[in-house]
């Protein structure tokens, strides 16, 4: 093989080892959003956890109190021995344009379930609290044609230069000063370019097959979304969970109550996103579980998408998806629809143009006060008040499974949806396996209520048009308020 030959063929095998490969999208991603308390001062802390594990988590920290001086953050596992011996907190800066606003970047070692650890210092003393972080590798990082074509390059001349001192060696290194190389000489160069070209043959061969092996190992560690499967009968949904082949450790039948309720079931009709349903299926038995349908005339018929949130016993939580076709005339259910179960017909949602929404009832209305800036990537509150029919707002709203309201954000395009509260967008019962929390007794709530202004942190992930649909609980009656919202991009 003539050298021109077998550097071709090294440069077509690396190639193949470095080409990039797309990852799969699924539904979800983004920051995690949560408000709480450390102690005597209100946070607002955002986490942005990396695609890739091991990878960079960062945190930012917005104090809404001015006598905060010192914010430091820590990860630590959610569960386990390695909760009682946490790393050397990492003291966030201070940002120069916001004195509120503290910024800190974290390492996240392995997958699983991890919490992080805030803590805020000022003259009022010090308090902590801790946000439950899901680490998940999301995708594969594909390498820039740049590096791929750098690395090609280098790995040419590396195997030029190699062939070309071997033979030189051999065909020269004990020949006089100023003799030429006889043909028995040449000969023998020729043998060992060749011998050394093979053997670097194998070398790159041996390569790939390392990279690939170790591709292999990681794309069984990159997320892959539980699989859900539906069946309908009659009146009666039943939905089934699987699992498409992740870590061993993530379970099917084991799943924690989140405001009572093993599963959120939200049905979205497409692509209108004209109707949306909000239900708790029943499971003797995860993860098969069972839902009565709406009547035909309160959900009307058509293609819907399904979002089942769920949380895991190890604090994982997770949001798998279906389609079901929705006949416009169906039986009705034999069983009885849970008394948290709610659904709307949206004829037309409100914007920030036009932010008041009014309940179909004619029971009020809904005022959106939008943000002064709505950008990808920065944390926002959502801001809703509940009014009279007159604009007044109203005296109070009632507890909606132990909280002020529940908000569901989709994306026009149906690969971003979240599930978020007034709190933020982390589960309770994730919150509650954090050491030293206490699990929400939902039956305390029974005679609370919560003022008009309600209000939901969140970071949408990117660019684009989304449609918000916020639910409440006033009069013992559930109302459901849309808006369609338009994100921008970022500005620096």
């Amino acid at each position: 093989m003539s050298r021109r030959r077998g550097v071709a063929a090294f440069v077509v095998v690396v190639s193949l080892c470095v080409a990039p490969r797309a990852a799969d999208a699924h539904v979800g991603g983004g920051a995690i959003v949560q408000d709480g308390a450390a102690g005597p001062y209100r946070l607002l802390v955002t986490i942005r956890p990396p695609n890739v594990v091991p990878g960079i988590a960062a945190v930012d920290v917005l104090a809404t109190d001015d006598d905060v001086e010192r914010v430091s953050v820590v990860p630590v596992p959610l569960q386990g021995e390695g909760v009682k011996s946490p790393p050397t907190p990492d003291q966030a800066r201070r940002d120069a344009a916001d004195p509120h606003l503290f910024t800190s970047s974290i390492w996240l070692m392995q997958t699983g379930s991890w919490q992080v650890r805030v803590t805020a210092e000022g003259h009022r003393g010090a308090g902590a609290f801790a946000v439950p972080v899901p680490a998940l590798s999301k995708t594969v990082k594909p390498m820039s044609p740049f590096l791929v074509g750098l690395l090609i390059a280098l790995l040419a001349l590396l195997v030029c230069g190699a062939i070309a001192i071997i033979g030189a060696s051999v065909r020269e290194a004990d020949l006089a000063e100023g003799a030429a190389a006889d043909a028995r000489r040449l000969r023998r160069g020729r043998i060992a370019m060749a011998i050394c070209a093979g053997v670097l043959a194998l070398a790159v061969a041996g390569g790939r097959s390392w990279w690939n092996d170790e591709a292999r190992h990681y794309r069984r560690l990159v997320y892959k979304p539980m699989a859900a499967t539906t069946q309908l009968e009659g009146g009666t949904l039943h939905l089934t969970l699987s699992d498409p082949g992740w870590l061993r450790w993530r379970k099917l039948d084991d799943l924690l109550p989140e405001h009572g309720h093993l599963m959120h079931l939200f049905a979205v009709r497409t692509p209108e996103l004209d109707a949306i349903a909000h239900l708790h299926p029943a499971s003797a038995a995860p993860p098969a579980f069972t839902q009565p349908l709406p009547p035909s005339g309160a959900l009307p018929g058509g293609t819907y998408r399904l979002f089942g949130d769920i949380v895991h016993a190890t604090g994982l939580d997770e949001t798998a998806t279906a389609s079901l076709d929705l006949p416009a005339t169906r039986p009705e259910a034999t069983g009885a629809l849970d008394p948290d179960d709610a659904w709307a017909t949206i004829p037309s949602a409100a914007s920030a143009g036009a932010p008041s929404f009014t309940f179909p009832d004619g029971s009020g209305r809904m005022l959106w006060t939008p943000p002064a800036r709505l950008e990808a990537g920065r944390t926002i509150e959502l801001v809703f008040e509940v009014q009279s029919p007159s604009g007044e707002p109203v005296d109070a709203i009632e507890p909606y499974m132990g909280m002020a309201g529940h908000a569901m954000i989709l994306a026009r395009d149906l690969t971003i949806f979240a599930h978020v509260h007034p709190t933020g967008s982390v589960p309770m019962a994730a919150l509650a396996l954090v050491p030293g929390a206490a699990m929400i007794d939902h039956a305390r709530h029974a005679g609370m209520r919560f003022p008009a202004r309600i209000q939901f942190p969140y970071n949408f992930p990117r660019a684009g048009a989304y449609r918000v649909f916020v639910q409440i609980k006033r009069a013992g009656k559930i109302q459901t308020a849309a808006y369609d919202v338009v994100v921008g991009s970022q500005q620096p």
